[in-house]
């Protein structure tokens, strides 16, 4: 159930943090959340005057959360935008104002323009690197405004740039309508958080319904014609990979003076073609929209089914069966299993290093296996306990892994039937050989026990039970991600936030489905009982009712409290309630009265034991480690660390450094 829970809560996660996060559809971005510049407004106030030149006046309002001390202001002036469709007049050209170009800057409030450095690249002037001063890309129909705050203190913090130009040629002139058809910039360093721009008209008498105006470029905009001489769009969120453009259709005789290279008279480019193909984006956008929202939703629609299908699958194929066993102490061991055993099935198929000290403990306790404490100072972490294999012991009886330990220690690290806890902590110390051999002993035995504990048919068989099923419902968000990329790409749409949803979907769900284990009928049953002996033996201290066995009895608990990580638990209370006189019994093994000493207490060689262990582990880890550290280093290689759009004229942005 805990694998579940963390998918189903991945889930619910994804639901309804996008929604937290994003607001809505469109204020969702794939911007970083953690960007280096932040504009928290771009005002733009424009002037068209008889001629049907444009005065601009802008103002960015921005804040740095990095070390920067420069930004440029490109400004394209081009006519024609890349994949203009309609008829076009080469000659119909803008030009950039020379004569009006100007820079303010004001940091936390306060004007510094004289304390900054301000550069144009019409003038040939140079960048703090001494480079010229270019658009970025190089383009014969831009120009950059350049300002070097270095002087001042740099871009950090509260920074407002105001600019000033002016685009000769702006207006375009038809037979029956003037046009402006313009994109004020395609980049800036960050989201603009709230945007308003104004387009003033010459005053003129015509009604207010003879001016229309379209936008483009953006998920969330108004335009409103307050007057016939005033156009007025806000915005808000508009993310790095949209832009602002617009364009404004208005009476000809409002630019009497317009230029003859602006004047196009043409069939096709007159009001009603100009108002129809507008109504065609203007429909090829909604249903953009329209399909870029179905797929938002359907993602989101998509995730809450697959909530409801992991839910059924789990109680299909990963539930655990109802067992006949229901008591919350189970005192006596449940079966004979041996520690590992019981360990790969209590800890769902997991072996841990306290299973090969609960073995060991376990061919003490059954006598295959004696200690020697004499002559050694049993509270001193130097003490150097000698382990003795009996030699009349049967080995035949033990299962694979059992022998394994037994030739691990006395054959590989010790030799002649003997080995001391010294030697087995310091055998991943020799060197990277003796390292490896320990590894991989460990490794060997974590396979023995795995083979040991299948033999008990404690596990259904994932596929066999019918999970392989589970596979197809991964094809729902596969589908949903293949839907968003395909319809990314006809309709030229922005289905990040969808194809993160169902990714993060599709990879939690698998994830999932390949952990299911589940215990068969025999094993949650046994596993039961021993959840319920490991309750016991945590409490049976405060068992009034409950009579202390004998030594021998609790020797062969402890080795299965020392894989249930509860051994420490147990030992307390026995310090308690188990008399001293009956360790004199001869059956004890490692809980023998004539071995505790100063300061001993019952059971000292499980914690000496489990701690040599550890140690030997941790020292042949730090072997082979450093080992691959020293050739990696010694070959010279590196390691370890380690929305649509009018095609108008115009451009350009924002750049900082």
């Amino acid at each position: 159930m805990k694998n579940v829970r963390v998918i189903l809560n991945i889930i619910v996660f994804i639901i309804f943090g996008f929604f937290y996060l994003g607001g809505s559809l469109e204020s969702c971005s794939s911007e970083s959340f953690f960007a280096s510049v932040a504009i928290e407004r771009y005002d733009a106030d424009i002037t068209i005057d008889e001629s049907g030149d444009m005065t601009v006046i802008e103002t960015w309002d921005m804040n740095y959360y990095e070390e920067m001390s420069v930004r440029f202001r490109d400004v394209e002036f081009k006519k024609y935008g890349d994949g203009y469709t309609l008829s076009m007049k080469p000659q119909n050209i803008a030009s950039f104002d020379e004569t009006v170009a100007n820079i303010q800057v004001f940091k936390n409030g306060q004007d510094i323009t004289s304390n900054i450095t301000v550069g144009y690249s019409f003038e040939n002037d140079l960048d703090e690197y001494g480079n010229y001063i270019t658009c970025d890309p190089i383009s014969d129909t831009c120009e950059s405004m350049f300002a070097d705050v270095t002087l001042a203190g740099g871009l950090d913090g509260q920074v407002t740039f105001v600019y000033t130009y002016k685009i000769i040629g702006a207006i375009t002139e038809y037979s029956d309508i003037s046009e402006l058809n313009w994109r004020l910039f395609e980049y800036m360093e960050g989201t603009i958080k709230n945007s308003t721009v104004t387009v003033n008209l010459p005053v003129n008498s015509h009604p207010v319904d003879d001016v229309l105006a379209w936008g483009h470029g953006l998920s969330k905009g108004t335009i409103s014609i307050p007057t016939n001489d005033k156009i007025v769009m806000n915005m808000e969120d508009i993310t790095t990979d949209e832009f602002i453009e617009f364009r404004i259709l208005a009476p000809t005789d409002l630019f009497p003076n317009v230029d003859v290279r602006n004047i196009f008279i043409d069939d096709e480019m007159n009001k009603d073609n100009l108002v129809a193909y507008e109504a065609e984006l203007a429909a090829e956008t909604n249903l953009r929209i329209t399909i870029a929202e179905i797929i938002f939703y359907a993602s989101i629609g998509m995730t809450a089914l697959m909530v409801i299908i992991t839910l059924f699958v789990y109680k299909k194929y990963d539930k655990e069966y109802l067992a006949t066993f229901t008591g919350d102490y189970y005192r006596e061991l449940p079966s004979d299993s041996t520690p590992a055993e019981m360990s790969y099935l209590y800890y769902m198929k997991k072996t841990n290093d306290e299973d090969l000290t609960a073995t060991l403990l376990d061919l003490i306790r059954k006598k295959y296996i004696t200690i020697d404490y004499s002559g050694q100072d049993l509270t001193s972490d130097a003490a150097d306990f000698q382990l003795q294999l009996n030699q009349e012991a049967d080995l035949s009886k033990l299962l694979d892994h059992e022998k394994h330990v037994i030739t691990w220690f006395f054959n590989s690290i010790g030799g002649d039937g003997k080995v001391s806890t010294k030697q087995i902590e310091a055998w991943g110390k020799k060197d990277y050989a003796a390292a490896t051999i320990f590894e991989q002993n460990a490794k060997k035995f974590v396979r023995l026990v795995r083979s040991a504990g299948e033999k008990h048919n404690y596990f259904e068989n994932a596929f066999a039970s019918g999970v392989k099923k589970a596979y197809l419902f991964a094809f729902i968000p596969g589908a949903m991600i293949i839907s968003a990329l395909i319809t990314q790409g006809l309709y030229i749409l922005n289905n990040t936030l969808a194809i993160i949803i169902s990714a993060a979907v599709l990879i939690s769900y698998l994830i999932y489905v390949s952990t299911i284990k589940r215990r068969t009928v025999a094993g949650n049953e046994e596993f039961v009982k021993w959840k319920a002996f490991r309750n016991f033996l945590e409490n049976f201290g405060n068992m009034k009712d409950y009579p202390i066995p004998g030594v021998a009895v609790w020797e062969h608990y402890l080795v299965y409290a020392t894989s249930l990580k509860c051994a420490s638990k147990v030992m307390s209370q026995l310090k308690i309630r188990l008399p001293e006189t009956d360790l004199d019994d001869n059956d004890a093994t490692f809980m023998r009265s004539g071995y505790r000493g100063r300061g001993f207490y019952y059971g000292y060689a499980f914690g000496y034991f489990s701690r040599s262990i550890s140690i030997a582990r941790t020292n042949a880890r730090q072997t082979i480690v450093a080992y691959n550290q020293s050739r990696a280093g010694g070959f010279g290689k590196g390691g370890g660390f380690g929305g649509g759009s009018s095609f108008g004229g115009g451009g350009g942005g924002g750049r900082s450094r």
